[in-house]
């Protein structure tokens, strides 16, 4: 690897987690605010700056939970179902801001000394194929795709371990494996296409309803956020980041639009500010949004680490 190349790959996985944390310190506030209609007239349909008491609170859940998932990668070289659990749980006694509902009945067994593989497969079959489909598996699975991101093998079983750990469902496994795959394919510089990455996906076991979602994603973002309905689908998450990974325009603009259209607002704009920083690099988020992030510097010296 020469060494123009190895700064491309920092400078991108830095801006996959630093957007990653913009996105969802950006779409925090409107979360609970679901209808587009709702958030256009709180905003006047402008939705460009970082609430500056941002810096002061924990990270949200999702920026918390990927961080955690990216420290076991950086200390360990490899993400196991117990010791992730245990950081979570870690997390969660000490900040967990935002924490859903499955992640918190889950630690909750996991703490009850339950095994965590039969806490998490228990709350599957508790819940339902449809009420487990949450989407917090993708966004945290994220750094998975910066550590391994010349490797889909390892991408498929690494993020299996990182969603499985909490979110048992096959749909939020294979939702956040593909997005990882397609994060990894833009980190090494190479054209995304959505019947490939579909294909790939199948290759490694997905199931049709997932490939049929990826297929989708070049779709028109309304399309499949439909203001708010079912709003923390795992596969809704996924499309956002695949979406925002093909899109062309700048990073505010799009964050913006994902906003703007309601639903799971910090979640998608999460998703969907790592894929814009994987595709563009750490220069293209402004910098008074990374100024705004608490500890931006220890994120992107994890960036590095994973890299």
């Amino acid at each position: 690897m020469t060494e123009s190349i190895e700064q491309s790959l920092s400078n991108r996985a830095q801006g996959c987690l630093l957007g990653l944390a913009c996105g969802n310190a950006l779409g925090v506030p409107f979360e609970d605010v679901w209808p587009a209609s709702e958030i256009f007239r709180k905003t006047s349909g402008s939705v460009r700056e970082i609430d500056p008491s941002e810096k002061e609170k924990p990270w949200d859940d999702d920026t918390a939970q990927a961080v955690v998932v990216a420290e076991a990668l950086a200390d360990a070289g490899q993400l196991g179902m117990r010791t992730l659990a245990q950081r979570l749980v870690v997390w969660r006694s000490r900040s967990p801001r935002g924490i859903p509902t499955l992640v918190d009945r889950v630690l909750d067994e996991v703490e009850g000394e339950v095994p965590v593989e039969e806490a998490s497969e228990d709350a599957f079959q508790r819940l339902g194929r449809n009420w487990s489909a949450n989407n917090a598996a993708v966004v945290r699975s994220i750094p998975v795709a910066i550590k391994f991101c010349r490797d889909p093998h390892r991408i498929a079983s690494e993020t299996g371990v990182a969603a499985k750990v909490t979110h048992w469902n096959p749909l939020c496994v294979w939702s956040a494996v593909a997005l990882n795959l397609a994060i990894a394919t833009v980190l090494r510089e190479e054209a995304l296409l959505p019947a490939a990455l579909a294909e790939e996906v199948r290759g490694h076991g997905a199931p049709d309803s997932v490939c049929d979602a990826v297929r989708a994603s070049r779709a028109p973002l309304s399309m499949f956020l439909l203001d708010g309905k079912a709003k923390s689908y795992t596969l809704k998450a996924m499309q956002v980041g695949l979406w925002a990974l093909q899109t062309e325009g700048n990073v505010e603009d799009l964050l913006e639009a994902v906003i703007l259209e309601g639903g799971d607002t910090d979640t998608n704009a999460a998703v969907a500010g790592a894929a814009l920083g994987a595709r563009h690099g750490v220069q293209a988020l402004p910098g008074r949004w990374i100024a705004a992030i608490r500890d931006a510097e220890q994120i992107a010296q994890l960036a590095q680490r994973l890299v």
